[in-house]
């Protein structure tokens, strides 16, 4: 039957705002203090009643007992005197017995059954309904009586008294704080939670079209505050990406158009009359195969940077050695173009771990870059060394250089330096792109020296670590 209840109390509680369930939590945390709080004091209070309760009894025990024996056998334990010091205010009662139940000496208020039997000397507790006695059955030898046993009382009904008022008082309270705590605490939790609701209505009204909303969280420098920084990063970080896709979607449709363009054109020309022209239909043939190879060739470097923002790019790391690697891109370079000077002027022997192939396609579109806009029969160097737990490769060539307000832009997607010389050489403004994400992929880094219309030296430094 309670566990409907209780169950549905844990539904609105967990449907219930932040601000309720810190406000809950906060009041059963107050509570359980308080409670276990007041029952140490009522504990350690009692505690101290009944240890006080036997100091009294053991003090009348050695002041009767001393009087027993400084009488010898002129001892009367029937004399009132005997039991005359005992202090009637404390509640403190004296009954002393014979073997057989006669009672010799009996203390004023002494109304309580009490059993004469072991263990005797030792300090016992007795509760019945609204009594509560502490006493002591003592055995004691006389001469003139023989066997006699003495009955040390004390009544706890005052300090049990105390304690309930005592327990009044700290339930109400108890009672009083709860509240209090429950007040406070929502007010707390609502003014220590009211910049979440700022950012969650600052989160709200952020779009695709709107990313230039940020939360201000005034303040001391704690968790929200903090909260609200690293979403205002993520926002920034966020901008920066949806800018850069909008330029690059951008800077793609415009590189795409232009071989598409002159595709359709000499489509078009072919329709007209080139059906009919032999060299017409020649020139358009080869017009279109090359302007198909360019966007074949742009696609596939886009779909390669698309993978690499996505984290889809394979990539197969193992061990080989640089040098071999350097040897066959001079080798194949050599050939591709063989009106330059392709020289390896350093090639330490080295062992790596990385990607073999896109290290290769990195140092391609480096030398391809010098073949570009380096003048016939000048050198491109390819060069490896090793400098303690990395190894720096350098591509240099004696070309036309960069200017230096250019160089930290080289690596953006479509820049190109010299468009209208570009254009004429078939870049894109993706391969540097290509190569700087693979070099980040492999953390390693990479620097550009350059001068214009004198020299270009780009480095790249990756670690050997394994």
């Amino acid at each position: 039957m309670l566990l409907k209840p209780i169950n549905y109390f844990l539904k609105i509680i967990k449907s219930a705002k932040i601000s309720v369930k810190l406000t809950i939590v906060y009041a059963f945390m107050f509570s359980l203090v308080l409670l276990i709080l007041n029952a140490s004091i009522l504990f350690g209070v009692k505690y101290y009643f009944y240890n006080q309760s036997n100091k009294q009894i053991d003090d009348v025990k050695t002041m009767i007992l001393n009087k027993v024996t400084s009488r010898n056998e002129h001892t009367n334990l029937s004399d009132k005197e005997l039991i005359s010091d005992v202090p009637s205010k404390e509640n403190v009662h004296i009954r002393i017995l014979q073997e057989d139940g006669k009672i010799l000496n009996i203390s004023n208020g002494f109304n309580y059954t009490i059993k004469v039997e072991e263990p005797y000397d030792r300090i016992q507790r007795l509760e019945e309904e609204e009594k509560h006695l502490v006493f002591k059955n003592i055995k004691i030898e006389s001469k003139g009586y023989g066997t006699a046993y003495l009955q040390i009382v004390k009544d706890m009904h005052n300090e049990y008294g105390f304690m309930k008022i005592l327990f009044v008082i700290m339930a109400i309270a108890d009672f009083i704080g709860i509240i209090a705590s429950i007040i406070v605490g929502y007010m707390v939790s609502k003014k220590m939670l009211k910049p979440i609701d700022y950012i969650t209505k600052t989160a709200e009204s952020i779009s695709i079209n709107n990313l230039k909303e940020r939360i201000e969280v005034n303040g001391p420098d704690d968790e929200l505050k903090r909260l609200g920084n690293t979403f205002n990063n993520m926002i920034d970080r966020l901008q920066k990406f949806f800018d850069r896709q909008v330029q690059f979607v951008s800077d793609a449709s415009h590189e795409l158009r232009t071989p598409i363009a002159v595709i359709q054109g000499y489509a078009n020309l072919l329709d007209r009359w080139g059906k009919d022209d032999k060299e017409a239909l020649e020139k358009s043939i080869h017009a279109i195969k090359l302007e198909a190879t360019n966007m074949s060739n742009l696609v596939e470097k886009l779909l390669f940077l698309a993978r690499g923002d996505s984290g889809t790019q394979l990539i197969e790391k193992k061990e080989f050695r640089l040098n071999e690697l350097v040897d066959d891109v001079v080798r194949e370079s050599k050939l591709i173009s063989p009106n330059h000077i392709i020289s390896s002027d350093k090639n330490d022997t080295v062992s790596i771990i990385a990607d073999y192939k896109m290290l290769k396609q990195m140092l391609r579109i480096f030398i391809e870059n010098s073949i570009k806009f380096a003048p016939e029969q000048s050198v491109i160097d390819i060069s490896s060394e090793i400098q303690g737990n990395k190894v720096k490769i350098t591509v240099s060539d004696m070309g036309i250089g960069i200017p230096k307000n250019e160089i930290e832009r080289i690596f953006d997607r479509f820049y190109i330096v010299d468009k209208s010389r570009s254009k004429e050489k078939g870049g894109t403004g993706l391969g540097l792109s290509i190569a700087k994400w693979i070099v980040d992929i492999h953390n390693g880094a990479i620097e550009v020296e350059s001068e214009e219309a004198k020299y270009t030296k780009i480095v790249v430094i990756l670690n050997l670590d394994k």
